[in-house]
């Protein structure tokens, strides 16, 4: 069924397969001159570009290291629940210390679209005080105020029907929403085991807010939990699809080249002017130019190493690397975050039917999802995996005193000790301290995420830790300078790390011992109910069931005054240097306590006005 599934709703000409617009061959762009070079086309550089190029008389050219992607795993919303490695560049991360000297594939998306086509869909703002704290960090203009207008513009929001409405109790507010291209919609399909889960936070945790919407940034809460799906055609709504296709075909003023790495930023003294290029499939380099501005939009990973590799960065690296130094800055690479992840689980017994596993382990039930698929593109295949999800503060997870002890103990360190070398730069600490005094702040109160725990009745329980004080770095490789960079995530460097991620294990297990969910009968499997002294719990994690990463990495061009060791300013233009701006996750000071998409709609909204007005 799927095969033929596949071949008469994916086949060529099908609505949902490939977009009308021309591919452009690279001997058309080599050498030319545009009014705008963008490095990227993720998210960010696809709406970047999409608010450029409304002006008919501007050039915009999209450089992506990717390919256009029409396979079903870019399309369809049940392939969310993995990855496709095939889109994905997977540079190894140097060893982590505190996590047994493991390394880990540190994910970077190569496909028009970026992160959109790849990721779990689900749609999350930060918190209002995750905004408001970057403009706390000397950042005007870039509070929860400001953004707020450019996160409700991109969006449109599709309810699910009004039976499911009812049945599940489910909530939404339209007033954080618009008429924009992003779809964003609350899956019609919940299981009915659902119900008990919601129960056990109604009943016990009224201390815990329950919010009408997350994007509404109210703060910590258990929420419904939105995805960008469409579901008038069942699809994954991407940067692509809602930014890119509509327009391509008749705005002959933007231009994308694929299959192709920005290798080093031009300049003319300190002005940058175009981009050195070097071809995936044969390897040949070439150049084109920028008129106006050499806008970045490579992500939080490979943004810093192309800076690097055009000699703007950290003069040790550079000068280790054989690159002559441009600009010596040392933010460039700096300020890594991320969310570490513990992958905690649970057998779970009596499942209702059809629960989260059904549609894998029952081949009738799979059938027949694919069918109703093909009929009308609903059902199990055209819905997200997370239709819920608990974002809890520190005093929600733990006792107010703790919380109170874990923000002093965070104020009375040194702060050197917990942070990698590089920070014997005197602007990257004082700007680290600030970070440091922001976060100490926010501990104690209820106004920002720490910890989020997905929802479901699958007896998986991953704990999120929102809020790492940790900081790692990227890199150049200093033997190969153009190569993938080295990553270095010092996960649980700063031991407050480690305790706040042992609480909220702890606090998981607690929920699943509550007496909402006692029919289920949960046994935990990963890490396991025999590790329980904090000395235990943490070999446990250590050697397996814990991650670095949740593919958010951020921060690693911070938007920052530059005595605080920023790498951009209010405007997104890097310090120090002409005509280059920096529009991708690299820009966050601090990871907001939610996923990274909604944010970064937002980010490439506002810098494709803010361009445009010549700001």
């Amino acid at each position: 069924m799927r095969l033929s599934f596949l071949i008469s709703v994916l086949g060529c000409g099908s609505a949902l397969a490939d977009s009308a617009c021309p591919l452009v061959d690279i001997d058309d762009v080599k050498g030319k001159t545009y009014d705008y070079v963008i490095v990227g086309g993720g998210i960010s550089g696809l709406v970047t570009a999409n608010r450029l190029s409304e002006d008919r008389d501007k050039t915009v050219l999209i450089i992506e290291r990717g390919y256009f992607d029409d396979k079903p795993e870019a399309i369809l919303p049940y392939y969310a629940k993995g990855v496709d490695e095939s889109v994905m560049m997977r540079p190894r991360s140097a060893p982590v210390a505190r996590l047994n000297n493991q390394t880990f594939g540190v994910a970077v998306a190569a496909v028009v679209g970026g992160g959109s086509v790849v990721n779990g869909m689900n749609y999350m703002r930060g918190s209002k005080a995750d905004y408001d704290n970057w403009e706390s960090l000397g950042n005007s203009g870039w509070g929860w105020q400001n953004l707020f207008p450019y996160l409700r513009k991109s969006t449109t929001f599709f309810p699910p029907s009004p039976q499911t409405v009812t049945k599940f109790n489910v909530t939404w507010d339209p007033a954080v929403f618009d008429h924009g291209p992003l779809s964003v919609n609350i899956d019609d399909l919940l299981f009915p085991d659902l119900l008990s889960v919601w129960s056990a936070w109604r009943v016990n945790r009224p201390d815990v807010p329950k919010p009408l919407d997350s994007s509404a940034s109210i703060g910590p809460g258990v929420y419904w939990q939105a995805n960008t799906i469409d579901p008038r055609e069942g699809v994954r709504a991407t940067a692509r699809r809602k930014y890119y296709d509509p327009i391509c075909a008749r705005r002959k003023n933007l231009v994308i080249v694929t299959g192709q790495t920005g290798r080093e930023i031009l300049f003319r003294g300190l002005r940058a002017t175009g981009v050195e290029i070097v071809s995936r499939g044969d390897g040949s380099v070439y150049q084109v130019f920028a008129r106006k501005e050499v806008i970045l939009a490579a992500g939080a990973i490979m943004t810093p190493q192309l800076l690097q590799a055009s000699g703007i960065g950290p003069k040790s690296v550079l000068t280790a690397a054989g690159i002559r130094v441009k600009k010596d800055m040392a933010s460039v690479g700096a300020n890594f975050q991320d969310h570490p992840t513990a992958y905690m689980s649970f057998n779970l017994s009596n499942l209702s039917f059809p629960n989260p596993t059904t549609l894998d382990n029952n081949a009738t039930y799979n059938a027949t999802a694919w069918a109703q698929y093909a009929l009308n593109r609903t059902g199990p295949i055209a819905t997200g995996r997370g239709p819920a999800a608990a974002f809890l503060s520190l005093t929600h997870i733990t006792s107010a005193s703790t919380a109170q002890s874990i923000s002093t103990s965070l104020l009375a360190q040194n702060a050197a000790d917990y942070l990698p070398p590089i920070y014997a730069d005197p602007k990257l600490l004082r700007g680290f301290i600030a970070q440091r005094a922001i976060l100490a702040s926010r501990f104690t109160s209820n106004t920002m995420s720490i910890a989020g725990f997905p929802m479901s009745p699958s007896g998986a329980s991953p704990a999120i830790l929102f809020k790492s004080l940790s900081r790692g770095t990227v890199t150049l490789n200093l033997t190969h300078p153009f190569a993938l960079p080295v990553v270095q995530y010092n996960t649980f460097q700063n031991p407050i790390d480690l305790k706040v991620m042992l609480a909220m294990v702890r606090h998981s297990r607690n929920f699943w011992k509550l007496p909402e969910l006692a029919k289920f009968s949960p046994v935990e499997v990963s890490p396991g109910a025999q590790y329980v002294s904090d000395e235990a719990l943490t070999e446990a994690l250590s050697k397996g069931g814990l991650v670095p990463s949740l593919a958010h990495p951020s921060g690693t061009c911070a938007l920052m005054p530059e005595e605080l060791g920023g790498c951009v300013d209010e405007k997104l233009r890097v310090y120090g240097v002409k005509g280059l701006r920096v529009v991708d996750a690299s820009i966050m000071p601090l990871v907001p306590g939610s996923g990274l998409q909604a944010t970064m709609y937002g980010i490439g909204e506002r810098a494709g006005e803010m361009i445009r007005e010549g700001d």
